[in-house]
């Protein structure tokens, strides 16, 4: 089954038992759904990360049934903002962008995870069977191993034992008994100190490793200098590493311990756990499996135009984690969540994930952050199915000059490519229309 995002369905009687066959994922919060409580789905970023904009109270669809006496005779179903994969009692589901036409290969869904997950590769997948979930799992990996990386390798401490002259710790006496009697010159003690050899670095080693014996699996590790020096890291960190220790790493690493400065170790710990046990998962016996990774769509589209808008002076605040958040009144009060801005040229964007984007709402949130960072222009980017256009207004009684402006810019999605290099090239159009716009507006 094909679905697009954020759109209505109605079931006819060919398909009327798939639509009944999503009833157990739909009506359901994506907290009640996500790996914590016990399903095999992943979504991307809930899965990892607290998000601070509450996303997990969100739905992943809704659904409500006719039924006459005890006969279903219809279904009605609304999708939500995610994209990506998933298997419900042995259907497969593709749910796309409602920014592509046609129902074939989704290019838009995959350009941005490309963009934003750094990857260097030009082949993504296409297909919506069980291996195309797989892929995704591992297109994760080098994002989170960079993120993680960047806080260092981590480190714990170990308890270890030595019988040597070198006394740096406290002596064992019962081992000192048995192992140094009569005395030889040597002492049994044992210590505790810092390890980077530890059961979380050899979890990511492990994975690495088993990720190289899948296809694009080397190419993937190699994708970028910065990827290929921090596997180099973990190997050099790991010199234990031994393949048949690898169930009881995962034993281990089961329960992940938060850490307060390693913080995002904790996402790549269950990235991993999810990758090395997907057969487990795939061929498991549970009744009404679940199991499939989605991908929150507005947030994709933020993040991918983050890579266009940071590189042109613009700040862009955390929101899914609550970090850059601005306050309307003193006191910490009235928290706002914006998603980008210019302080050079009081320019403020506001990314939307819908087909339109001048509705009373986002049109008071812009201009209420512009109030609040004293902004001359506020701009609304949205994705369009249409040809790149751009809508002007003028604002009255804001500024001693009545010089604010609030924008519309429609960021033109190609629809008639013959394939995804093809895509790529279209959308690089794009992506400098929206450059040189953002350019010329600069003092």
């Amino acid at each position: 089954m094909i679905l697009k995002d954020n759109s209505p369905y109605s079931s006819t009687s060919e398909n009327l038992e798939e639509f009944l066959s999503l009833q157990n994922v739909a009506n359901r919060t994506l907290s009640e759904l996500t790996d914590e409580c016990g399903n095999n789905l992943l979504i991307y970023p809930y899965s990892f990360e607290e998000c601070e904009d509450k996303i997990g109270n969100q739905p992943l669809m809704s659904l409500q049934a006719n039924w006459k006496e005890t006969q279903c005779t219809k279904v009605h179903l609304t999708t939500g903002n995610l994209v990506g994969f998933i298997g419900v009692n042995g259907h497969s589901v593709s749910i796309q962008s409602r920014f592509v036409q046609h129902t074939g290969e989704d290019f838009f869904l995959h350009y941005m995870l490309q963009k934003v997950l750094y990857l260097n590769l030009f082949r993504m997948p296409h297909e919506t069977s069980d291996e195309a979930v797989f892929d995704f799992l591992l297109y994760l990996f080098p994002k989170f191993l960079n993120e993680a990386l960047a806080q260092g390798v981590y480190k714990e401490y170990q308890r270890n034992t030595y019988n040597d002259a070198n006394v740096r710790g406290v002596i064992d006496i019962s081992r000192q008994i048995k192992c140094n009697l009569p005395f030889n010159g040597r002492i049994a003690y044992r210590t505790r100190e810092f390890s980077l050899d530890n059961q979380v670095t050899e979890l990511i080693r492990h994975t690495l490793e088993y990720i190289c014996t899948t296809r694009f699996g080397r190419a993937l590790l190699e994708s970028d200098t910065q990827t290929r020096d921090n596997v180099s890291q973990i190997r050099t960190a790991t010199p234990n590493y031994h393949r048949q220790d690898r169930e009881n790493v995962i034993r281990h690493n089961l329960k992940i311990i938060p850490h307060p400065y390693f913080t995002h170790y904790a996402p790549l710990q269950k990235l991993c756990l999810r990758i090395l046990r997907h057969e487990k998962i795939k061929y498991g016996q549970q009744e009404n499996p679940i199991h499939g990774i989605l991908f929150d769509a507005a947030y994709l589209w933020e993040e991918y135009l983050a890579t266009i808008l940071t590189k042109q002076g613009f700040t862009h605040p955390n929101n899914k984690k609550g970090t850059g958040r601005i306050y309307l009144a003193k006191g910490h009060k009235f928290p706002r969540y914006l998603d980008f801005f210019r302080k050079s040229d009081g320019t403020i964007v506001d990314a939307k994930y819908k087909m339109t984007t001048e509705k009373r709402e986002d049109v008071h949130q812009l201009i209420t952050y512009m109030y609040r960072l004293r902004g001359k222009q506020g701009i609304l980017i949205h994705p369009t199915l249409q040809a790149h256009a751009i809508t002007r207004h003028s604002l009255r009684g804001y500024g001693e000059d009545d010089n604010a402006e609030l924008e519309t810019y429609l960021f033109h999605i190609p629809q008639q490519a013959a394939d995804y290099p093809d895509f790529v090239s279209k959308m690089a159009v794009s992506e400098e229309l929206l450059r040189k716009h953002l350019q010329s507006n600069k003092p």
